[in-house]
């Protein structure tokens, strides 16, 4: 973790991993009632690389780790509940909340049934603290990416808490830990790897959207904080998304064309700037620290797992990351010519091009002019 805590919202905070790709956030929320007393929740709690800052938290902000009351587990992944075991036990009067499905897979770490309560056992899926009055909602988050996935609403800061639905890994430039427009790629790119169909991410959607009063910030367990005009837009666009099933088919010339133009280009890489080649096949294939978007066999991409449109963004992305000036322009040339061969129409803006774009119509072609 980077040691510093961020406030979210109203005793809402927040603790990040240093990773600069795909952050894990911890998240603790104190519900403090008219005598300064509070009850102490912990979403998602980490992995036992976070546990030295997660104390750090804790201390800070209750007193110590003894002082927690509750933790959510927003579905089963190593990445959020490897260290519940080690928490209930230093927190003995703790209790565990998750869903059914959850509980089912995170019992084996041999945690007490009777600290547990599931999700289900809620009325109306309401949780409501007697003392303070205040009041949290559970929003299924089915098969987003986990059939027993579930969200937290806060009423009281008005954040949802949303575990792996509208995580992202971080394309976002600079320091911070809330999203603008850079954020949306990460976003897009993880759900298109890991939701399984677009029905699932659209009921989720529905659910959120039912909220009243409607959440001004999402905090996920992955990638950046949205708040603002950010919330409506990004799940406007999230209902939008083809994810998972929805972008599998082995009969998709649009996909093949993509895979034919990404493989042309690597073989123009090697006969332009072999040194540059290895370095390229290793992000293809490490994409960035983070699950790779490509399936690649042989020196040769065979797929992709998510949309052609936004691999060829990746592509071009990486060749953007390129130090040599010359070379990186000389590099976006070769790749934007190779889509024009292949008449794949993609548009991209940056510093250096202001636009770059491919149209089948206007394409150059050599052989239209030389005999």
């Amino acid at each position: 973790m980077n040691g510093k805590i961020y406030e979210v919202g109203r005793e809402f905070y927040m603790i990040r991993s240093k990773e600069e790709d795909f952050h894990r956030n911890i998240y603790l929320k104190k519900f403090v009632d008219a005598t300064g007393r509070s009850v102490n929740m912990l979403f998602d709690p980490g992995t036992a690389l976070d546990m030295p800052d997660l104390l750090k938290l804790l201390k800070e902000k209750i007193g110590g780790i003894a002082n927690v009351n509750m933790v959510f587990l927003s579905h089963q992944d190593p990445d959020l509940t490897a260290n519940i075991g080690n928490i209930m036990k230093l927190a003995a009067r703790s209790y565990l909340i998750t869903s059914v499905d959850t509980w089912r897979l995170v019992k084996m770490y041999g945690l007490p049934p009777k600290r547990t309560k599931t999700v289900e056992s809620f009325d109306s899926y309401i949780l409501r603290l007697k003392k303070s009055g205040h009041r949290m909602a559970f929003v299924p988050a089915r098969y987003c990416h986990f059939r027993g996935a579930m969200m937290v609403y806060d009423y009281e800061s008005k954040i949802l808490f949303s575990g792996d639905f509208m995580a992202g890994v971080n394309t976002r430039q600079g320091e911070g830990i809330y999203a603008t427009e850079e954020s949306w790629e990460g976003i897009k790119m993880f759900h298109q790897l890991y939701m399984p169909s677009t029905k699932a991410v659209v009921k989720t959607i529905e659910r959120i959207m039912a909220l009243n009063p409607f959440p001004e910030v999402i905090a996920p367990q992955h990638g950046d904080i949205i708040k603002g005009e950010l919330v409506v837009e990004f799940l406007d666009r999230m209902s939008k998304l083809q994810v998972g099933l929805d972008l599998v088919d082995d009969n998709n010339p649009e996909t093949d064309l993509v895979v034919l133009a990404i493989n042309n280009f690597l073989d123009l890489l090697d006969a332009t700037f072999p040194e540059l080649k290895d370095s390229f096949i290793a992000k293809f294939q490490k994409g960035n620290e983070f699950t790779s978007p490509f399936l690649f066999h042989g020196g040769k991409v065979t797929g992709i797992k998510i949309s052609p449109d936004n691999a060829l963004l990746q592509v071009y992305t990486m060749i953007g990351e390129v130090d040599d000036e010359e070379k990186r322009l000389h590099l976006k040339a070769i790749f934007m010519d190779t889509l024009d061969q292949l008449q794949i129409e993609f548009k991209v803006q940056d510093d250096e091009t202001e636009s770059i774009e491919t149209n089948p119509e206007d394409s150059f072609n050599l052989d239209d002019i030389v005999g």
